[in-house]
C-alpha cells in the first residue's frame, strides 16, 4: 500500500451531512467507482492511497476544504484470501 494523508479538522464539531453518494459500474470486471460529496468538520484534507492484494484494493482519493469534501474510490469488489494469496471465489 502507498498512502499520503494530510488532515486538519475542527475538534469542536462533529457535523456530517452527505450531499451526494453514487456508485458507478465500469467496463472492467469486478471494478466499481464510488463518488461522494459531503460536509464535515474538515478545514483542510488530502488523502490518497493505492492498495493491492487486499480486499477492495484500488485507488482512493479524498480532498476537502473548509467543511466540504469530495471522495473518489476506484476499487475491486472482491475479497483477498491472505492464506492462499489470491482472490476469493464464492460459489452459489
Amino acid at each position: 500500500m502507498i498512502s499520503l494523508s494530510i488532515n486538519i479538522r475542527n475538534p469542536f464539531t462533529n457535523k456530517f451531512r452527505n450531499l451526494y453518494s453514487r456508485t458507478y459500474a465500469t467496463i472492467f470486471s469486478n471494478k466499481l467507482i464510488n463518488l461522494e460529496f459531503y460536509q464535515d468538520s474538515t478545514i483542510v484534507c488530502f488523502n490518497i492511497s493505492w492498495t493491492v492484494c487486499q480486499s477492495h484494493a484500488g485507488l482512493d482519493i479524498e480532498i476537502g476544504l473548509l467543511g466540504y469534501c469530495g471522495h473518489f474510490n476506484f476499487y475491486d469488489t472482491r475479497h483477498w484470501n491472505r492464506r492462499l494469496c489470491c482472490w476469493e471465489n464464492y460459489k452459489d
